[in-house]
């Protein structure tokens, strides 16, 4: 009876489900293990792009779920006044409670969401501020640590470097909490144990099926034990942040706990409880060490795997700034387009989270770039995938900055490192922030290279363009180098 019951659905999904017309890798009509087995992997940003390549712009991803790669479907689903909503696997990443990456309600969200964005107005970031140069200081004297008689730095790992860093300074940012991994190992496995959780997350999301008996805590115990760690983790900050709040010694300096303490949903007057400012705190935490870091490390990998664009950024910083009181936020920093034009390259090659982000199609349907979706269908748009896509972006394979300061091609093209619409990443004005301010100090204090280039590699004349900078996606990015050495200027003639 069971084989006839298993046949009779195989018939339905091939032949008679919504989403029957669209081709798509054969296992993914049957089951979402097919892509629950590529998040596991890590590859699934990248095969959602090969199958883009093999069946076009509409993919069955899974029984029940329709990847797109157009421009059209892109706003279609993350623009403003759409008709889906976020997919309920989003619930397994809410830590303890649901929070503004999680919610599917669009009213919650709008809430919230209206909330949290004044914690990264321009005043507020500028509030923030002398913390970002507290651990920008800090990392400047890890890496001059590193040096011997002023000559090149040993190898130093940019990835596990730029991870400590970013860790350090969203704890401070967020909570005044000073762990100082970038010299302690201590606190380390925090990050460490984000990394193993979200490999389980990462399947949960593409796959709901596999949380029901615990199938999920059987396949990946040493993910659950990671997560257990990390909350453990939060509820100690958590713990000593609320006893901060009660002591009576000197006050800490102004952080985005206390900011959002305070802050009220200009709509309703409402604040957030001490509950929901916690929840959302911690997903900071996480998201934004995940991003600021991955962003950072991508960019270094392709600033000194460009010769030319080294050269042009160096010069840029150089001859912008006179001193170091001089690099901070501001219309300076701002000014630095072809810094700027590298970032946003370096993020449209490698996106910290380059999968698709699910939508579900609410009641009635949706017509989406002329195609009709059913109600309950998961619809998405693979951002490593339209990101390389050369009908939008010429040499779509290589690194091209300078696509970026073409005035009349900016902002027309599908992209979208932090999402777009309502959904956008809220903290996306900070991490921009941290990370123009740190390579602005980095190349004015620093010429860098890479461990296996010549000295002499930025000024030998010879034209180099970086590989891909491949990441791991595993809701966050699991990423390896650029292993970099680094030269303090004083002891070279400047470019």
């Amino acid at each position: 009876m069971w084989l006839k019951s298993y046949l009779s659905r195989c018939v339905y999904l091939v032949y008679f489900h919504a989403l029957s017309m669209y081709d798509g890798p054969f296992l993914a009509k049957f089951t979402t293990l097919y892509s629950a087995y590529h998040a596991w992997k890590g590859d699934i940003h990248t095969d959602i792009y090969r199958c883009h390549q093999k069946y076009g712009d509409y993919v069955r991803y899974a029984p029940n779920r329709l990847a797109i790669n157009t421009a059209q479907g892109l706003q279609e689903i993350y623009g403003h006044g759409n008709k889906v909503t976020k997919c309920s696997t989003y619930k397994f990443l809410a830590q303890q409670a649901p929070n503004t990456l999680t919610f599917t309600d669009k009213a919650q969200h709008g809430s919230r969401r209206r909330v949290l964005s004044q914690g990264f107005s321009e005043s507020s970031l500028r509030l923030f501020e002398p913390k970002i140069h507290i651990k920008l200081q800090k990392l400047v004297s890890v890496i001059k640590g590193q040096q011997h008689d002023g000559e090149w730095t040993v190898p130093i790992d940019m990835a596990a470097t730029f991870s400590n860093f970013a860790f350090d300074m969203m704890t401070d940012i967020i909570f005044s909490a000073d762990y100082n991994t970038m010299c302690d190992a201590n606190f380390r496995y925090a990050m460490s144990a984000v990394e193993e959780s979200n490999i389980r997350l990462g399947v949960l999301l593409q796959s709901e099926s596999l949380a029901t008996g615990g199938i999920d805590r059987r396949l990946f115990p040493t993910s659950v034990a990671a997560g257990r760690r990390f909350v453990k983790f939060l509820r100690i900050l958590l713990k000593h942040r609320l006893q901060a709040d009660k002591s009576t010694v000197e006050p800490h300096s102004p952080d985005f706990f206390s900011f959002l303490e305070k802050c009220r949903d200009p709509n309703t007057g409402k604040g957030l409880s001490t509950a929901e400012v916690s929840t959302e705190t911690a997903t900071f935490v996480v998201a934004g060490s995940d991003t600021t870091s991955t962003t950072l490390a991508g960019l270094a990998h392709y600033l000194t795997g460009s010769s030319k664009w080294y050269r042009n950024v160096a010069a840029e910083i150089r001859s912008t700034f006179t001193c170091l009181d001089d690099i901070k936020l501001g219309p300076k920093l701002n000014s630095c387009v072809a810094l700027r034009a590298c970032m946003d390259e370096s993020l449209r090659l490698s996106p910290p989270g380059g999968s698709a982000l699910w939508r579900e199609v609410e009641t009635g349907g949706a017509r989406i770039d002329g195609q009709f979706i059913p109600e309950g269908c998961d619809v998405g748009v693979g951002i490593y995938s339209i990101h390389h896509d050369p009908r939008y972006w010429t040499d779509a394979l290589e690194f091209r900055p300078e696509r970026w300061l073409e005035s009349d091609k900016k902002g027309k093209q599908p992209y979208m490192p932090f999402s777009i619409g309502p959904r956008s990443c809220v903290g996306k004005p900070l991490a921009i922030a941290q990370v123009m301010v740190t390579f602005a100090r980095l190349l004015f204090e620093f010429d860098i290279r890479r461990a296996d280039s010549a000295p002499s590699w930025s000024e030998d004349g010879v034209e180099t363009m970086p590989a891909e900078y491949a990441l791991e996606d595993h809701v966050s990015a699991r990423k390896e180098g650029p292993v970099l050495c680094f030269r303090s200027r004083r002891t070279n003639s400047e470019v």
